[in-house]
C-alpha cells in the first residue's frame, strides 16, 4: 500500500474517532483466508511518569502470521520543545499473538465492520531497533481500534499499548488506529 492510500484510510479513521461508540462484545477473529491490514499513528504514555511514545505502524496479518512495522520516538516532555529523546528508531512485527474482533448488537453487523474498516484488537510481538542502541526483542504490542460508524467498541481505549524495557505504555487519547478488511488495492 502506498502513502497516499494510507493517509486516505487514516483520514476515515479520524472520523471514526469522533463517532459515538456502542456497547460491544469480543469474539475470536474469523478465518476467512484473507489478510487484513493494520494502520496507526498514536501517542502512548506511562501513567504518572513523563514517558511518552509516538509510534506508527502499517502491515498485514491473517490467522497465522503478521508482517509490517513502523517507527517510534520515545521522549520526555520538557518546559520547551524540542523535548529530550530517550530512544528513536524502527520496529518490525515478528509474531502474531491474536486478533479479536469487536462486535455489536444487533447481529446485523456481527463483525463490527464499516465498509473496508473493522474494529478489533491485534496483539503481536515485535523487535524494536533503537538507533545507536541494542535491539529489544519480543516487545508486546497491542493495537486497539474502536469504530464509531459501525457502532463497534472493544471495551478498551483506542490506541496502542507497548510493553518494553520494564515500561508499560498505554494510549494517551491522541492518534488513529484502523484495521482494513479488503485486499483490493483499487
Amino acid at each position: 500500500m502506498n502513502r497516499r492510500k494510507f493517509l486516505k484510510r487514516a483520514a476515515v479513521g479520524s472520523v471514526a474517532l469522533g463517532s459515538l461508540p456502542a456497547l460491544a462484545a469480543s469474539v475470536l477473529a474469523d478465518d476467512d483466508g484473507r489478510r487484513k491490514g493494520y494502520h496507526f499513528v498514536v501517542l502512548s504514555t506511562v501513567k504518572g511518569t513523563p514517558e511518552r511514545l509516538i509510534i506508527s505502524g502499517q502491515g498485514t496479518f491473517d490467522s497465522q502470521s503478521v508482517d509490517g512495522g513502523g517507527h517510534f520516538d520515545h521522549f520526555h516532555p520538557a518546559a520547551a520543545a524540542p523535548f529530550p529523546v530517550v530512544a528513536t528508531g524502527t520496529w518490525r512485527a515478528k509474531k502474531l499473538v491474536s486478533f479479536t474482533l469487536a462486535t455489536i448488537h444487533p447481529a446485523s453487523n456481527p463483525e463490527g465492520r464499516h465498509g473496508v474498516y473493522q474494529a478489533g484488537v491485534l496483539k503481536l510481538l515485535a523487535d524494536f531497533k533503537p538507533i545507536g542502541r541494542k535491539a529489544l526483542r519480543d516487545v508486546e504490542v497491542e493495537v486497539v481500534c474502536n469504530l464509531g460508524p459501525a457502532g463497534a467498541q472493544t471495551g478498551m481505549e483506542e490506541g496502542v499499548f507497548v510493553t518494553a524495557a520494564g515500561l508499560e505504555f498505554e494510549p494517551a487519547g491522541l492518534g488513529v488506529t484502523t484495521f482494513s478488511t479488503s485486499d483490493n488495492e483499487d
